[in-house]
């Protein structure tokens, strides 16, 4: 049951943006077109344009610690980017669209830096890799899963943008 793509699944995103229920096989498009848990249509398909690694700019929400994230896909493997603040530490993880056997057959690597720092080489940088967590992970266990960067070294990594929102990339 767990491998049937037309088993039901919960919506990656927080359920304070989205909390659908849908068929495993629509997750990702809905990800992409219609899901308010979704920065996907605030960057015009660069996202996905196939080029990894993939360097994006993340808008921070300040309203309460829940973020919307991005549906990413590299060879019709598909993945929802998420970040989300636990205090007193912030919590970034990338879930596969699919179960916790596929989940063994991939890395992800993800690196967490100033957006003034191009390269993420600069000395405020975090990183992280391994396996991406299986889209039936529960939700309390993603806050415990990825890459767990602590709210100061945050402070050290954001950036106000154009008296606009806190960003990093």
């Amino acid at each position: 049951l767990k491998l049937c793509p037309h088993r039901s699944v919960r919506c990656p995103a927080p359920q304070e943006f989205c909390g659908k229920d849908l068929p495993l096989s629509k997750v990702y498009g809905h990800i992409v077109s219609e899901c308010k848990g979704s920065w996907n249509e605030n960057t015009e398909g660069e996202a996905n344009d196939g080029k990894y690694p993939r360097r994006l700019r993340y808008p921070l929400s300040t309203e309460n610690g829940y973020n919307r994230g991005f549906g990413l896909s590299w060879e019709d493997v598909h993945i929802y980017l998420s970040y989300e603040k636990v205090p007193p530490y912030h919590v970034f993880n990338v879930q596969l669209i699919g179960n916790a056997a596929e989940c063994q057959d991939y890395e992800v690597n993800i690196t967490v830096h100033s957006p003034d720092d191009d390269e993420g080489k600069g000395k405020n940088v975090q990183r992280f890799s391994g396996e991406p967590l299986s889209i039936d992970l529960e939700r309390e266990m993603k806050k415990q899963s990825g890459l767990i960067v602590s709210t100061v070294q945050m402070e050290k990594i954001t950036v106000k943008l154009n008296d606009g929102p806190i960003a990093f990339a």
